[in-house]
């Protein structure tokens, strides 16, 4: 029987993207999952598309200041 749900490094893995931006989504909602424990839980869904092949990326955020812009750089770094 395959798992019904998987960790959060193994849905990770399968977006393609990394174990942070996983719990990012998770925290934002659009990503589902649940609380086992101290452990979290996606449901193996969530992760899938029908075929197996994996569900499409969130859309990108909106952009950060304009390089050369008054935020002092740190629109560049990629910070929240």
């Amino acid at each position: 029987m395959p798992n019904e749900y998987l960790s959060i490094p193994e849905a990770a893995a399968i977006l393609g993207i990394s174990r942070i931006a996983a719990f990012k989504r998770v925290k934002k909602g659009a990503l589902p999952a649940i609380r086992i424990g101290r452990n979290w839980a996606v449901p193996a869904f969530a992760v899938a598309a029908p075929g197996g092949r994996p569900a499409p990326a969130a859309p990108p955020a909106a952009p950060h200041a304009a390089p050369g812009s008054d935020d002092g750089g740190m629109g560049e770094m990629g910070w929240d």
